[in-house]
């Protein structure tokens, strides 16, 4: 079955200018111009709060005013398209995730390619999805809930924020990992998610680690798995999905990190990966990214883009086989 859904493709920009001080900074091309980083998400959202935290750190470790700059609409594309459409003079980065990769993949009208029109910088940070059910639910586990689904296909519902989200393309993993058919609920957000879910509407649903914590903790969900390569440190009981039989090796994080513009100078680059890394092992920072919901999880430019290419094999293979289109 193919999946279509409209995209607004309009954007909105806020500048937030960040001052740095101006302690030894590394000598660059492009040292005195101001570093523009772009956010493709509203101001106040998860991308744009983890994106404010890298910033001034980055600006105080080259030596270089940041710019944090949203650049709203089409799932974070509008961004994308704005550093793969600028120069490559190192005055422009790109903060992206999921979205940059697997939106691409599913609209052919995007006409972006993370391989060939950006640089992976480095990574910032990492979350998990969770697999949750209500309080009340009859299902105490994974196994149960899969169990369900087999006896019955389709009758187990899960929602998700939208056709094409990584929510959304987690589910289907499931579903063909375990041999069952479970019933995507698509919404046009994770807000109405959660309502339906804590009314009874849907039988489970995925969402963030982050959005998950807080219900459970208020015993209005159960959290079953979580899609990070560990287990999440705020809920160490609960296990991830590569350890459910069948999962073996699904580990699927939403993941952070700073793109920039292929062709951008090699010295650029390196400056802008060390000063990521360096502060990604600053306690301070951790504990901010900690508070709104992140791990910190530095990757340099080489590792990092290794990640992404392993992690979109993994959203390639599922776009195309339950053929996903977003249009």
């Amino acid at each position: 079955m193919f999946h279509r859904i409209g995209n607004a493709l309009a954007g909105v920009a806020l500048v937030l200018g960040v001052s740095a001080p101006v302690a030894a900074p590394v000598a660059l091309a492009q040292s005195d111009a101001p570093l523009t980083l772009l956010v493709g998400y509203s101001a106040g959202g998860s991308a744009d709060l983890a994106a404010r935290i890298i910033a001034p750190e980055i600006s105080s470790r080259i030596g270089r005013t940041v710019i944090v700059e949203n650049a709203t609409g089409a799932s974070g594309m509008i961004a994308l398209q704005k550093l793969i459409n600028g120069a490559a003079d190192g005055n422009t980065l790109y903060y992206g995730g999921f979205d940059t990769v697997a939106v691409p993949m599913t609209n052919d009208k995007v006409g972006a390619n993370w391989e060939t029109d950006t640089i992976a910088v480095g990574r910032t940070t990492t979350t998990s999805m969770a697999v949750v059910v209500p309080a009340q639910s009859e299902y105490q586990d994974m196994a149960a809930l899969l169990a369900a689904a087999k006896a019955t296909p389709e009758s187990i519902s899960y929602g998700s924020p939208g056709i094409g989200s990584a929510q959304h393309l987690l589910g289907e993993i499931i579903s063909q990992r375990a041999g069952v058919k479970l019933l995507h609920a698509p919404y046009r957000g994770g807000a109405q998610v959660t309502n339906d879910l804590l009314a009874g509407v849907l039988n489970s649903a995925v969402l963030t680690l982050s959005t998950a914590l807080p219900l459970a903790k208020e015993n209005k969900i159960r959290i079953l798995a979580v899609s990070g390569n560990e287990r999440a440190p705020q809920a160490p009981d609960v296990p991830t999905l590569t350890e459910i039989p069948g999962m073996d090796g699904l580990a699927l994080p939403l993941w952070q990190g700073i793109f920039a513009k292929a062709g951008s100078q090699a010295d650029f680059i390196a400056a802008v990966d060390k000063a990521i890394s360096d502060a990604l092992v600053n306690p301070e920072v951790e504990k901010r990214y900690a508070d709104v919901g992140f791990l910190a999880a530095p990757l340099s430019a080489s590792a990092f883009k290794d990640f992404v290419a392993q992690q979109g094999k993994i959203y390639k293979g599922v776009i195309d086989s339950a053929k996903v289109v977003v249009e």
